[in-house]
């Protein structure tokens, strides 16, 4: 039985009470949870409300900690990758531009009806037949070459996303959404540096309020890996720890 007005409405809950004054009915609650029988069932009742609250708390706490695991140690590289590969001149014969076949195609077909009408008229410059000798089969995929003369070995550089219905779990908790910007498509991730933050913080490695008792087993865990699955093994090694 609850203390206080909450006492009085569980009795009057349980007991005939019609006409009786709220006094009458506390005085009475009171007198029935100071009966040593009844006093050890709340306090039983209240130690497992307690225990139930606690494994609450720490299993948000797990949550949260293994969430911003994740966002810390998850590689951006699963979001979105910069690759490096070769340029049009890297493998053309001689340095020469490389094409696609499609490609050296469709520009050779736009010749032939520029040049066509150009022939009707002979105004302006006479359109120049497209350069094939640099070959075909142009892959950016290819490697740059280092004795590229137009590169200087660097290659070309782009930006390729991932599917962003296809990305791991620690990868779903880094990303954020597209933003449209004036310049293209922009990714947004979640802030690695704050959930580095919020992991030390629920670790208490800050004397802060933020910290967490976690019975001094935070003393033995060291995040020295850049690997979430690792990260995440030491994290669960520290709440067995915490545990026993």
């Amino acid at each position: 039985m609850a203390k206080g007005s909450d006492g009085s409405k569980a009795y009057r809950a349980n007991y005939k009470t019609d006409g009786w004054s709220n006094e009458a009915v506390a005085q009475a609650a009171s007198r029935l949870r100071a009966h040593p029988h009844i006093s050890a069932t709340i306090a039983k009742m209240t130690v497992a409300k307690q225990e139930v609250a606690s494994v609450e708390f720490d299993m948000t706490v797990r949550k949260l900690l293994q969430t911003f695991i994740e966002i810390a140690f998850t590689d951006p590289n699963e979001l979105i990758s910069m690759r490096s590969g070769a340029c049009r001149h890297c493998w053309g014969i001689g340095g020469a531009f490389q094409w696609k076949e499609r490609e050296f195609a469709e520009a050779l077909a736009a010749w032939q009806r520029d040049h066509e009408r150009w022939s009707k008229t002979n105004k302006g410059e006479e359109p120049q037949c497209p350069d094939g000798s640099g070959g075909f089969g142009y892959r950016f995929t290819a490697d740059a070459n280092t004795e590229c003369v137009e590169c200087e070995g660097e290659g070309l550089q782009r930006y390729v996303p991932k599917d962003s219905t296809k990305l791991s779990p620690g990868a779903l908790h880094l990303y954020r959404g597209v933003q449209y910007t004036k310049e293209g498509p922009k990714i947004l991730f979640a802030d690695k540096d704050g959930a580095l933050d919020k992991i030390a913080r629920i670790l208490g490695a800050y004397d802060d309020r933020l910290r967490v008792d976690m019975k001094g087993a935070v003393a033995n865990l060291h995040l020295t890996t850049n690997d979430p699955q690792e990260a995440a093994r030491a994290y669960e090694q520290m709440l067995t720890a915490a545990s026993g």
